[in-house]
Formats: C-alpha cells, structure tokens, sequence
C-alpha cells in the first residue's frame, strides 16, 4: 500500500481561507471593490492540476490569492475585477498554460465563480466554499 502523506507544500492551512474571505468581504464593503472567488478542480489522481496551481500562482497578480484545498481542489481571489474580467483573465492563463505543458488532450479543469460585490454583507467560509463548488462548469 502507497501511503501519501500530506505536507504544507500540497495544502494551506484553514486559517488562510478564513482571511481571504474576510479581506474579500472587508474590500466589498469597505472600500466598494468588486472581487470573484473561484472555485477550481480537478478529477482526483490528475497529474496536471498541481502544475496548472503553480503555473497560476505564478501569473497572477500580487493582490490576487490561491488557497490549496487538497491536490485536486483550490480557491481563487481575484481582487478589483468583476465576472468578466475574471473569466477573461482564467482563460488567458489557461490558454498559456496549455502552450507551455503540451498533451495529447487538452486538461479538463472545472470552476465555478462567485462574484464579490459591495453590498453583498459579509460572507462566511461555508457560503463561499457551498458556492463555488456546488455546481460546476468545465473549463476546456
């Protein structure tokens, strides 16, 4: 038997979800900026997901978050942008990772995106995690 054990490397610790959705709440209501979590995952065992993590950490800005779930499941903070430009910002990342980690088949990763606005009161970790990973779209 394969016994994987789980190091801080692979996931963050809960606290840092907790302040994310705190600083998302504080920003909308505080200072009336729009933010989007998102919510990313992959089937479990794939091998790209953890590259495709690091590939968008790496690209995206210094206000912008990732929290590790587990190895197949993360939370994404996009600061000062709406849905749009949420999903126009993914898809370039997307797009670039797949040109640097060629496959015979495209990933499949799956996301669901919650948009922060102000007004919205403040969010819990279980509203945010129940919304982005209730349902989900695929991303090809």
């Amino acid at each position: 038997m394969v016994e994987a054990t789980m190091t801080r490397d692979q996931n963050d610790d809960p606290r840092k979800l907790s302040a994310m959705i705190a600083r998302v709440s504080e920003l909308a209501e505080t200072h009336a900026v729009s933010s989007v979590v998102v919510g990313v995952a992959a089937e479990e065992g794939d091998l790209l997901f953890p590259d495709y993590l690091a590939y968008l950490e790496s690209a995206l800005r210094v206000e912008d978050q990732i929290f590790r779930m587990t190895r197949e499941r993360a939370v994404l903070y996009l600061s000062d942008v709406d849905a749009t430009g949420a999903a126009e910002v993914l898809v370039r990342i997307f797009a670039e990772f797949c040109d640097e980690f060629p496959a015979a088949e495209a990933p499949e990763f799956e996301q669901r995106m919650l948009e922060v606005q102000p007004g919205l009161g403040p969010l819990s970790v279980k509203d945010v995690l129940t919304s982005v990973f209730g349902s989900r779209e695929t991303v090809h």
